[in-house]
């Protein structure tokens, strides 16, 4: 018998290991990953709902989804992120688990707006949900994200961030907020939040006005990606392009098991007229690991010109909304989540 029940720190070895036990398929098969335990509140940005799917006492299937403040079409709201969906191999195809798992969530109730990301070349995932199967939820793009993969290597100290004091923190909400009203699916961060994550928050500008603003964010405490595996396409060429990208300054490929060593340049924000590249080349000089994770709109103006200019890796993730309870409408703005809270 299938039912769905809510996860508590007593399943934390179990969550664990759906997580590290099913990776994220493509040409890298990534595993994201929560130790020392799932539950560790410095992961925390909302209120995090998990779902277990248990038959009879075996643990078959998990998924999260995440209450967040935010903005789409322009607007405050709340949002809801569904993600960590997992579903052990022998289950893979049975519409029920998913089922079971959507109508626990619906449930709840999660907020109208809700959304989730899948990777560009997962494309059995992409096939079963963009083909809607009844009793699932439609699930409708929205847009892509880049997430920028850069080497330290690639930083050029140009003076341009500043470490921004604890009480100044407030205008740095208050910078992004007016950015991110632009977006879609753009968090809202408060001083509280900045304060407590043990981030380093920066900005650029004058004392009185920034200009732009982000914060470097190393997550490794409490949350990691590592490399579970690799295409055969990928694992014969990966000692050849390692070779090439040590020689021109790009991130190297892991070894399977390994941990990604990175910080993400997260809640970045800027003026139009502001020097991307150079603020990129400047927080790289910043950051204590050796690699540095940007999150793009793949639609943003100049963001191939960033790509090729910063030697980046990119990896693609499709942003869909996800129709749990019901069928908003969204407006033409920018796709643009934190792809660090994802």
């Amino acid at each position: 018998m299938m039912q769905v029940v809510t996860a508590t720190p007593e399943r934390d070895a179990c969550l664990l290991r759906l997580l590290e036990e099913n990776a994220m398929q493509g040409d890298i098969d990534l595993v994201m990953t929560r130790r020392p335990t799932y539950f560790s509140p410095q992961s925390e940005f909302g209120v995090a709902h998990t779902a277990l799917a248990l038959e009879e006492a075996r643990a078959v299937g998990m998924c999260r989804l995440t209450e967040h403040a935010g903005f789409a079409n322009g607007e405050p709201q709340k949002l809801g992120y569904l993600g960590s969906l997992r579903i052990i191999p022998d289950h893979r195809h049975r519409i029920r688990v998913l089922k079971a798992g959507f109508q626990y969530l619906r449930q709840l109730p999660p907020p109208t707006r809700c959304y989730t990301s899948i990777a560009a070349d997962n494309h059995s995932a992409l096939r079963l949900l963009e083909r809607g199967v009844a009793g699932l939820p439609e699930y409708r793009y929205l847009g892509e994200m880049c997430s920028l993969a850069i080497s330290h290597r690639r930083g050029r100290q140009h003076n341009l961030w500043r470490i921004m004091p604890a009480e100044r923190y407030h205008a740095v909400a208050e910078y992004y907020r007016r950015r991110a009203v632009q977006r879609q699916l753009a968090p809202e961060v408060d001083a509280d939040w900045l304060l407590n994550s043990g981030a380093t928050v920066l900005g650029y500008g004058d004392v009185n006005s920034l200009k732009a603003c982000a914060v470097l964010w190393n997550q490794q405490a409490f949350k990691q990606v590592l490399v579970a595996g690799y295409s055969s396409r990928t694992r014969l060429l990966r000692p050849l392009y390692n070779g090439y990208a040590r020689v021109t300054g790009r991130v190297t490929l892991p070894a399977t098991g390994q941990t990604l060593d990175q910080s993400f340049l997260a809640f970045f924000a800027a003026d139009d007229d502001a020097p991307l590249l150079a603020l990129i080349e400047d927080a790289l000089v910043l950051s204590s690991t050796p690699i540095v994770t940007l999150g793009l709109p793949a639609a943003l103006p100049g963001v191939r010109k960033l790509i090729k200019d910063t030697r980046a890796t990119v990896y693609r993730t499709r942003l869909y909304g996800v129709d749990l309870i019901a069928r908003p409408e969204w407006d033409n703005r920018i796709v643009w989540p934190e792809i660090a809270l994802l």
